[in-house]
């Protein structure tokens, strides 16, 4: 599995979660879903060719949480990795909209046994509010 190093390197969610791996991911859902929405949201945020056109009628929702993402950093990839830990805790975990670093702490570290194969490594530190910010900007685009 090639390492995650930059937000266009983000696998769609077909990769992370393969049928094979939870008898509950066999047939798409919430968590493909989710992780879909957000994968979009973050290749927007870099304006990345990957990124697909969005559609709908929470567009208004996901433009605000691209705006968020891009005040994360001025350099989103150089935090991909953290930024991958916020889409696995948004789009598999689902936690409440006011979360914050304590209570997301155990989430991301489900979040890093579920992505270490893909070279995601335990944030420092100072980046903890990055993720949770993330998390906030991420969440209200996740399917209920």
């Amino acid at each position: 599995m090639p390492a995650i190093t930059r937000i266009d390197r983000i696998p769609p969610s077909h990769t992370i979660f393969p049928a094979t791996s939870h008898p509950d991911l066999q047939q798409p859902g919430a968590v493909h879903h989710g992780w879909n929405t957000g994968r979009q949201l973050l290749l927007h945020a870099v304006d990345s060719s990957w990124a697909k056109q969005m559609t709908g009628q929470d567009q208004c929702l996901r433009q605000q949480a691209i705006a968020q993402l891009r005040m994360l950093s001025p350099r989103l990839d150089e935090v991909a990795g953290p930024l991958t830990l916020a889409l696995h805790v948004s789009a598999v975990q689902q936690p409440p909209p006011d979360a914050d670093s304590t209570a997301l702490a155990p989430l991301i570290g489900e979040a890093l046994a579920d992505l270490g194969d893909w070279g995601i490594r335990a944030p420092l530190p100072e980046q903890l509010d990055l993720i949770t910010r993330a998390v906030h900007a991420l969440q209200p685009c996740m399917p209920d």
